[in-house]
């Protein structure tokens, strides 16, 4: 597949269809930066888009890897390359697929696993002589549920790639239905979106694992009375508001990659 002519040929079929760079990316829900380094002959697309790419653009698959329109009678002769690129494409996607699903299942077993060590942690709570329980279930329960919820959300929910318009603009927001995390100073976009979900399931392996021990030393060796016991509230936060310090890290380091 020649890029040149590849680019030309998507170049020449989309202005066909009257659509811009940006409206054909949408249909494909990728950036139309893309779109532009194929018409530039700079890249391929990704060989799971030739299809609906073939389709939006009316073409058969043969014609759009070929870069050009085929004579009718050069179409029957190339019915069988159509059939074979149409079964590379399916078993493409379905290898695309078992793997994501591999690696969804991997991160549920690593926050479950992580959730369990850290309820072990807790468990052996129980069995330390002297121990305050007003002021372990007056912080504990409140950092490790945060940790939980963010662990399961960023390790199994959240999705590992951005749609295409966190690339175009310069987004400082991430939305996914009813959650929403703002970082001022730092943007998202599909360079730094793996960095950033590393990072913060890290951070929350990091708590769910160390805040148990720090629950342990607090009640160990400082001693609460009164109104003091609200300092609690300081390690509390602490372990709460430290996920910011990697998420900014990660984003602003591969903000731009």
């Amino acid at each position: 597949m020649d890029k040149e002519q590849f680019g030309a040929f998507v170049a020449e079929r989309r202005k066909e269809k009257h659509l811009t760079q940006k409206e054909l990316a949408d249909m494909l829900r990728i950036s139309d930066k893309a779109v532009s380094k194929w018409e530039r002959g700079l890249s391929y697309p990704d060989v799971t888009i030739l299809e609906p790419l073939a389709d939006i653009l009316s073409v058969s698959l043969t014609e759009l890897v070929k870069g050009r329109i085929m004579e009718i009678k050069e179409r029957i002769d190339k019915k069988e390359v159509d059939e074979m690129l149409q079964q590379t494409m399916e078993l493409n996607k379905a290898k695309l697929e078992k793997e994501a699903e591999y690696h969804r299942f991997s991160r549920i077993c690593a926050i479950i696993s992580i959730i369990i060590a850290s309820l072990t942690e807790c468990s052996a709570l129980l069995f330390l002589k002297d121990v305050n329980w007003f002021i372990v279930l007056l912080h504990l329960p409140v950092v490790l549920c945060l940790a939980y919820f963010f662990g399961i959300y960023f390790w199994v929910i959240a999705d590992e790639k951005l749609p295409g318009y966190y690339d175009e603009k310069k987004v400082a927001i991430y939305k996914d239905g009813a959650f929403s995390m703002n970082m001022p100073g730092v943007t998202f976009n599909n360079n730094n979106w793996k960095p950033v979900l590393k990072a913060l399931r890290l951070w929350s392996m990091i708590v769910c694992l160390i805040y148990p021990v720090i629950t342990i030393l607090i009640d160990r060796f400082v001693k609460f009375e009164g109104f003091t016991v609200f300092l609690l509230f300081i390690p509390c936060f602490g372990a709460v508001f430290s996920c910011f310090i990697p998420l900014h890290h990660a984003a602003k380091k591969y903000e731009s990659a």
